[in-house]
């Protein structure tokens, strides 16, 4: 395990409640988690703006806020710290907050099933206010795909920063895939990536290199990038 890819208590709200009762459920959520951990709760928002009508619309956040819990937004540098509760985030600030070295649980109030699901289903989030939603991806990987893209991730997956030459080397693995014929799923592949160790960021690009590929638009030759010939034992994992 990578040292942004820890285990600690996650939940979701499930899409379709009411959002006063989603964000009163998150809040008692993380109030039970800060007990069990003897941690404090922050609340991570989009923005200032978004909290100007919580006493009226969010009676449980507008209670933390009175509190004087610690409040930090997008703009602000880090989702702040101990049980967060990630309210209404894109999937880009749910990652973030995911990897935040100083989160020790995470709940995310749902407003965007499609910003929320992914993150759950790779984390195996607890959902709360109701069952859990069907968060399959539309295709599952074929075990070669996940197998190689494990040994991708090796390479490139937990890195901070994925520059040209690692970028190269997704694109190269997964086209030995594609020639190979498996399927690139690349909502299924980034799923598969947050869940195994990838970084959120890189997982991205994963995402994105695939879905270049399966359009068929040119990504960069890798002569040049110094890739190995079997991108990180891809070539290797695949049935020739």
């Amino acid at each position: 395990m990578f040292d942004h890819d820890r285990d600690f208590p996650r939940a979701y709200t499930v899409p379709g409640i009411p959002h006063k009762a989603a964000s009163t459920l998150g809040v008692k959520w993380a109030l039970e988690q800060a007990e069990a951990l003897g941690s404090a709760v922050s609340l991570y928002a989009p923005g200032k703006q978004n909290l100007q009508h919580v006493a009226q619309d969010h009676p449980a956040v507008h209670a933390l806020m009175q509190r004087g819990v610690r409040v930090t937004t997008w703009r602000d540098f880090g989702p702040g710290s101990g049980v967060v509760v990630a309210l209404w985030p894109d999937e880009r600030h749910l990652l973030e907050a995911d990897e935040c070295g100083s989160t020790r649980a995470l709940v995310a109030v749902t407003w965007s099933p499609r910003q929320t699901l992914e993150w759950a289903r790779a984390k195996g989030a607890v959902p709360i206010g109701g069952p859990r939603p069907d968060i399959s991806p539309t295709r599952r990987l074929d075990p070669v795909v996940a197998e190689a893209i494990d040994g991708l991730g090796i390479l490139v997956g937990q890195h901070k920063t994925a520059d040209q030459r690692y970028r190269a080397a997704m694109a190269k693995g997964l086209t030995i895939l594609r020639d190979a014929g498996y399927a690139l799923d690349p909502r299924a592949l980034h799923t598969h990536a947050i869940g195994n160790g990838w970084r959120a960021s890189n997982a991205e690009k994963l995402r994105e290199v695939a879905s270049r590929i399966n359009e068929g638009r040119v990504i960069r030759l890798f002569a040049d990038e110094g890739v190995a010939d079997d991108a990180a034992g891809v070539g290797a994992s695949v049935p020739g």
